[in-house]
């Protein structure tokens, strides 16, 4: 009764405001509402990627110090040198009195020294059960190998290993350890161990701390290695999910959390920053969004006061739209037409629909695209490429990973600009997707590189290999920049999966690494990824940093072979040959590290150093050994091609005043292909001063009739494949007679290298050789060796 008597004396204006109060206010609260979420949603994003940039960064930063500290262990504990001390069963009561126990403490003291962040470098020999570390420290009879803390993770694990934080026994300080099995033949020796500086991991983490952004970090056992506030017992208790960005209630407080593993190691990484970065920026905003949706209340219901009562028929489908947009449904119409104010909040409501709809669209369109040539970019190729290997059931199918690099690209960005280097990129772009069959991926994944993923059946590799050839060989076809025509080359890496790699990241991984040793060997080709691959690059890496100290450091050196005179028996002459002894490989083969030391640029530097040394001391040899007639040299290609040669070996043969009849150059077959004109004329320039030159390793390569005819040489040398073979195969000893033969009737000696046996000697000399070189005779000798073996005249 009271109501019906309070809705009479409104009267009509009062009744449109009453029912117009009780329809707009709703809708206006749901409208700041969704405002609020939304921008509670953007808020809680944003400190999501903040956390997740931080976590990144820091994880990388413990990723590099741990890599490093691992591949340190690593390198050593596979040295030759540590694994025959510990195959020595040396005792701890002896240990120190072995020279490769004074080797092995020098190297891990000069590891130690030179190391940031390492305590002790350490060898733990099992079944001695004794330690020894850095700086001559060996344990005590009390000391027991299986007891310590972290034996057991290091027995149950297959290579690489870190402890948990244990006591250590030698400096009763917490340690971790980074621990690398030695092994023989199947068999377990011991352990090469190096200790981490807790004090390290603090300094690489404390830079990302901030006021309200905080880390933890744990090893896999969850014992804590860093932790600022000291809460972590807040956080023992709950389940986090790993790479997932939540908010966990603690008796601290509420916190956003970010939690992720270090890959290889177990660690956990957790950034969290307090709830209240969050609610206290939003608290603001929510009362500015409050009192302006207030404010617009009361306007809209003071202009709205008036209107009739047929306009409000339209508010229902704008709380139904709002809801919708609630939902994500931002595109939706309302088909309202009306051209009052309820027309125009409907039309606004829909353009800011349409307005975040497009920000969203853009916002999701540059995190999955490149944008210069809208292909898929980086992240969106790595997901897809993790979709098919997660949806391939079938063991007949197969992936392929393909890297493609543009050749020299830097030089167009420098000459030209960038604008030509990008125009070219996105024809380049247009030109390989034109050719990719159905079931392919094709992404720019940066820079100059682009990816390529094929999803075929094993049996249509071949079509997989013909759509790579076809790539490659379409940068053959000019490419034009403002009407001017470029011509690019491309190199090409490809990993297969599942042959080459399980995982996502290894496919790509070893696609770059195939697309490196593609550019490595001279660009413009198409490699396939293979485990020898990898590891002659990561051996390739630490020998080219070693041959940077070798001369420096007087590691080179040279040793000689005899050569013999089958007609009279005696030494005849010598061949110098180059060796490297490095203090920690110890020696290195000439097979290794040659071609190496070309590939770096450093075999100009080496072999201008063998040819001073031999011209040097083949002085002395031939002074104080007459019947020495002289010394032959190995002389590379690429040295023969440089300008200064011929002036460097008249410079030589001058300053330490030698004839020049007592030197021998030796040259390979693979001159034929490497060398040209240019190195033709060289060598006879070197036959015009005097010197004598051989053909190497006749028979193994390129060699023609015809090139003896141009060569100007002196001496052909029979490789020594053939003489090994000769003594069970009548048809290589026919093959050899016929280049001796030849090689007499052409007025040339010739030398056989190899001989290692009594009937190869007595083979070698009925077909009518001139010159033995080999085992039989002699092994290659150093200085001193040498001249005793001189003193004597020795024969054969």
């Amino acid at each position: 009764m009271k109501k019906s008597r309070f809705w009479k004396r409104l009267g009509f204006r009062g009744k449109v405001l009453f029912a117009m109060s009780a329809i707009v206010i709703p809708i206006l609260f749901v409208m700041a509402s969704f405002s609020y979420n939304y921008s509670k949603n953007l808020f809680e994003s944003q400190m999501e990627e903040e956390l997740a940039l931080e976590n990144e960064l820091v994880v990388q930063q413990i990723y590099t110090l741990l890599s490093s500290k691992s591949e340190i262990t690593k390198q050593l504990g596979e040295l030759e040198d540590v694994r025959e001390l510990m195959e020595s069963s040396i005792e701890r009561e002896n240990v120190e009195e072995s020279n490769t126990y004074q080797q092995a403490n020098q190297l891990m003291t000069r590891v130690q020294e030179n190391t940031d962040g390492v305590g002790l470098v350490w060898m733990a020999f099992l079944e001695q059960n004794f330690l020894i570390a850095d700086n001559g420290y060996v344990t005590d009879a009390a000391y027991d190998i299986h007891k310590r803390p972290w034996i057991k993770k290091a027995n149950e694990a297959e290579g690489l290993s870190y402890s948990d934080l244990y006591v250590d026994y030698t400096t009763k300080e917490l340690t971790v350890s980074v621990i690398y099995p030695v092994e023989s033949e199947g068999r377990r020796l011991g352990y090469f161990g190096l200790d981490m500086h807790l004090d390290t991991i603090p300094k690489l983490i404390d830079p990302y701390e901030t006021k309200e952004n905080k880390h933890i970090l744990l090893t896999e056992t969850g014992q804590t290695l860093f932790d600022s506030d000291n809460i972590n017992s807040e956080f023992e208790n709950i389940s986090l999910a790993e790479n997932v960005f939540e908010l966990v209630k603690t008796s601290k407080g509420n916190f956003y959390v970010q939690t992720r593993e270090i890959d290889s190691t177990g660690w956990q990484l957790i950034s969290y920053a307090p709830e209240k970065t969050v609610t206290q920026p939003l608290a603001g905003f929510g009362q500015i969004i409050g009192l302006s949706w207030i404010i617009a209340a009361i306007l809209i219901l003071i202009t709205l006061s008036w209107l009739l009562r047929s306009m409000l028929k339209d508010l229902p489908t704008i709380v139904k739209h709002v809801r919708q947009m609630e939902q994500g449904n931002l595109v939706a119409k309302m088909g309202i037409k009306s051209k009052d104010e309820i027309g125009e909040i409907a039309q606004s409501i829909e353009q800011m629909g349409n307005l975040l709809n497009l920000q969203v669209q853009e916002i999701d369109y540059q995190a999955r695209f490149d944008s210069l040539t809208n292909l898929p970019n980086r992240f969106s190729i790595e997901r897809e490429l993790a979709g098919w290997i997660e949806e391939l059931t079938d063991s007949d199918q197969m992936i392929t990973v393909a890297f493609i690099d543009l050749d020299h690209f830097k030089q167009i960005n420098d000459s030209k600009g960038h604008a030509y280097g990008d125009s070219l990129l996105v024809q380049v772009a247009h030109r390989i997707k034109d050719l990719l069959p159905e079931n392919s991926c094709f992404g720019r994944f940066s820079g100059d590189e682009f990816i390529v993923l094929l999803h075929s059946k094993k049996d249509k590799f071949p079509g997989v290999r013909a759509t790579l050839t076809a790539i490659h060989t379409s940068f053959a076809k000019a490419f034009y920049l403002n009407e001017q025509a470029f011509f690019v080359t491309s190199s090409i890496g490809v990993s297969l999966y599942p042959t080459d790699a399980q995982s996502c990241e290894q496919l790509l991984i070893n696609a770059d690494t195939a697309l490196y040793k593609a550019k490595a060997v001279g660009r413009n080709r198409v490699l396939y990824f293979n485990y020898e691959m990898k590891e002659a690059f990561e051996k390739q890496h630490m020998m080219e940093q070693g041959l940077r100290e070798a001369i420096k450091y007087n590691q080179l050196s040279l040793v000689y072979q005899p050569q013999f005179n089958l007609k009279t028996g005696n030494t005849e002459s010598l061949e110098a040959l180059l060796r490297w002894r490095h203090p920690e490989w110890g020696m290195i083969s000439p097979a290794e590290f040659i071609p190496v030391a070309e590939e770096s640029g450093k075999i100009q530097e080496i072999g201008d150093w063998v040819l001073e040394t031999a011209i040097r001391e083949i002085k002395s040899i031939h002074m104080e050994y007459p019947h020495v007639s002289s010394v032959a040299i190995n002389v590379s290609t690429i040295q023969l091609r440089e300008t200064t040669f011929i002036h460097l070996l008249k410079s030589l043969l001058n300053k330490y005043h030698v004839d020049p009849g007592l030197i021998e150059i030796e040259i390979t077959e693979s001159i034929f292909i490497e060398g040209g004109e240019e190195v033709l004329e060289t060598l006879e320039k070197i036959r015009e001063m005097g010197i004598s030159i051989a053909l190497d390793d006749f028979g193994t390569g390129y060699s023609s009739l015809n090139y003896l005819r141009i060569l100007p040489i002196n001496r052909v040398k029979i490789d020594r494949s053939f003489v090994q073979k000769m003594e069970n195969d009548s048809r290589v000893q026919a093959i050899i007679k016929s280049v001796i033969d030849l090689s007499h009737d052409l007025g040339f000696n010739v030398v056989a290298e190899g001989v290692e046996t009594q009937k190869q000697l007595f083979l070698i000399k009925a077909l009518n050789a001139d010159v033995i070189q080999g085992f039989y005779g002699s092994k290659p000798l150093n200085w001193t060796q040498l001249h005793d073996f001189l003193k004597d005249r020795q024969t054969l």
